[in-house]
């Protein structure tokens, strides 16, 4: 059924391996501190909400910088990807308008250049946090799958948001706004614990607490994640993938009258 999404991906590789590195290059172009920037962003935010909550609003958890590096790492990422894809084929209409390019290549494309980003700010930030008191781990070596399963739902979640900013531009802006509600409506900044137990329900409705919880195992408690949590995570990233596949396949054709 989603032979064709794949194989344009397949096909035009060498395109979209271009597209990444362009992404990648433009990003950081005329910035003085370059690609160092991937490593910058991620360390100065993270030192402006430590220092408020463990210091001036008396959050006290331990290794809290830690506690904060470990739920920042997916945020970061999927917030990026939601942001980016927002704007994604209206960015690039110009392209598939005159020759002809399967549109997955630009989402996917924006994710790829995205996910070398986390990764390799997450192996610098880790330099760090194990100099502030973070520990090597066996269950560190988990990291590769829970950021496979995150990229794969973002990814889901991407196409449709990109497929939705051609049929309503609003969303473009919308997005952000989103975003900013949700950080705030996942355990980033704060332990679950710290919210009253009525409440708990919003969590459960939320797919980026599972993924917090996840990146938190290996990288603040040094444990693995727990089976149900690691189901779970994998069952968020299958049914976002498929969902992501079946409404980019029915708008595929009707995209381009809408730009």
């Amino acid at each position: 059924m989603f032979k064709w999404f794949f194989v344009g991906l397949y096909d035009y590789r060498l395109v979209m391996l271009q597209l990444v590195k362009q992404q990648i290059t433009l990003r950081y172009r005329r910035t003085v501190f370059g690609f160092l920037w991937t490593l910058l962003n991620p360390l100065l935010n993270m030192a402006v909400i430590a220092t408020v909550f463990s210091l001036v609003m008396k959050f006290q958890i331990d290794q809290y910088a830690i506690f904060l590096f470990a739920a920042m790492i997916p945020w970061s990422f999927f917030s990026g990807a939601m942001n980016q894809s927002a704007g994604v084929l209206i960015a690039n209409e110009s392209l598939f308008k005159k020759i002809y390019l399967p549109k997955q290549i630009f989402v996917a494309s924006s994710l790829i250049s995205l996910l070398i980003d986390s990764l390799l700010s997450t192996l610098c930030l880790f330099v760090i946090a194990l100099a502030i008191g973070a520990k090597l781990t066996l269950p560190l070596l988990g990291l590769p799958v829970a950021f496979l399963l995150l990229a794969i739902f973002s990814f889901g979640l991407s196409l449709i948001v990109s497929v939705g900013s051609v049929f309503f531009r609003d969303l473009q802006y919308l997005i952000g706004v989103l975003m900013q509600a949700m950080y705030f409506m996942t355990p980033i900044i704060y332990p679950i614990t710290a919210v009253p137990e009525k409440y708990h329900w919003a969590f459960i409705w939320n797919p980026m607490y599972y993924f917090v919880l996840y990146f938190r195992a290996p990288l603040y408690d040094g444990v693995w994640p727990s089976v149900s949590l690691m189901l779970t995570c994998f069952l968020l990233a299958c049914a976002s993938l498929v969902i992501g596949l079946i409404v980019f396949r029915v708008n595929d054709k009707k995209i381009i009258f809408r730009l």
